[in-house]
């Protein structure tokens, strides 16, 4: 399987961005850096300039993208041992075909009591269906990115971000490929951010009464209900 990684680099994060380029080149995997911080611009970067946020640095990752699975990782998430979550998420897709792969991120709005899904029950004890991973450090693959694009879901007006792993959660239920979070690892996040959450929080309801209704179902589910998502694997 073909993990391609992507990290995203902003103003302040340059010293954690190289941190986890030198942890990743120890395993043997180089990242593409999706750059949006312009007192920092290395050649092999891809520097598109600090007015991208998040969306602008997504598509482009999208753009770059010719592997089988997409991993995002965030410039202020931390880990120490990056092979075990590589080596997991190949060894659980062989097994449950995931559109959607996570570790446990310490903060996120989407803790385990808001995400989780007990009425799936996996063997593994630290697997859990949820309703969203959070977008901070998660694998996607192809054929999740892909729908989206089949779809022509444009993300390109929302300048924050919030709705892709929305949407990519949405698409993967109604596809019936799990979107599965691994508890046996679980990755570093400050609290905080250095955007506006209303501007972001406004951006998301805009993009969601753009959304056809067959995706606006699972969106509200996801954001809502989320037990109701068990509806995907009763068709």
């Amino acid at each position: 399987m073909n993990i391609q990684t992507f990290i995203f680099n902003w103003r302040n994060q340059y010293e954690h961005t190289i941190k986890k380029i030198e942890q990743l080149k120890l395993i043997n995997k180089k990242p593409i850096i999706i750059n949006s911080d312009d007192e920092h611009r290395e050649a092999d970067w891809y520097n598109i300039g600090e007015e991208s946020y998040f969306t602008a640095q997504m598509l482009k990752a999208i753009e770059l993208f010719d592997g089988d699975v997409l991993f995002h990782i965030q410039a202020d998430a931390s880990f120490d041992n990056w092979q075990p979550i590589y080596e997991s998420a190949e060894k659980h897709f062989k097994k449950y075909k995931w559109g959607i792969y996570a570790p446990n991120v310490d903060f996120t709005w989407y803790v385990s009591e808001r995400t989780d899904l007990d009425m799936f029950n996996i063997a593994q004890k630290n697997l859990k269906m949820v309703a969203n991973t959070d977008c901070t450090c998660w694998m996607i693959h192809k054929d999740i990115i892909n729908e989206a694009i089949d779809r022509k879901i444009d993300f390109s007006p929302y300048k924050m971000g919030w709705s892709f792993d929305i949407i990519y959660t949405a698409l993967s239920y109604m596809k019936k490929r799990p979107v599965l979070r691994d508890y046996d690892y679980t990755i570093q996040h400050p609290q905080g951010t250095n955007y506006n959450k209303g501007t972001a929080e406004a951006e998301m309801h805009t993009f969601y009464q753009s959304l056809p209704e067959e995706i606006q179902k699972p969106f509200e589910m996801i954001k809502g209900d989320r037990n109701q998502l068990a509806e995907y694997y009763k068709k």
